[in-house]
């Protein structure tokens, strides 16, 4: 079975209840909406602002929001934040990876399933899996 990490599927929902939010959010907060626990979303939160997904605001009304639109972020960008991409196979990634290269009979067929999967990743953005019926709401603090 192909699957990614349990921290990327985080990382999706973090990203979700961000574009769900008008205003910038915290860790904390973030966490609540998302049944996760702070120390986990706030990791995300560090992986996704290192792969320029995201930034943050310091100060009251601060916290984490999104540098691009939902329909701009297609699933492979966060999946290469959290996970550093995606390879069926050593060899469909590297060549030099696995010492059988040259007698091995699935090398090239690995590599084009390896490049249609990444297709179908960079096709579909968050927007395409975001439940638009769930909506978070944000209270300011006076």
């Amino acid at each position: 079975m192909i699957k990614m990490s349990k921290l990327t599927e985080y990382a999706f929902m973090v990203i979700m209840a961000l574009k769900k939010s008008d205003l910038p959010a915290s860790a904390d907060f973030l966490a609540s909406v998302t049944g996760l626990e702070t120390p986990t979303v706030s990791k995300i939160l560090k992986q996704l602002k290192r792969a320029g997904l995201l930034d943050s605001k310091r100060g009251s009304t601060g916290g984490y929001f999104l540098i691009k639109r939902k329909q701009d972020i297609s699933l492979n960008e966060v999946i290469v934040a959290m996970e550093g991409g995606m390879s069926l196979t050593e060899c469909a990634e590297d060549d030099d990876a696995c010492h059988l290269t040259q007698s091995c009979y699935m090398s090239a067929g690995m590599k084009r399933v390896n490049q249609v999967i990444l297709e179908a990743l960079q096709s579909v953005t968050v927007s395409d899996i975001l439940d638009e019926k769930k909506k978070i709401t944000l209270q300011i603090k006076p």
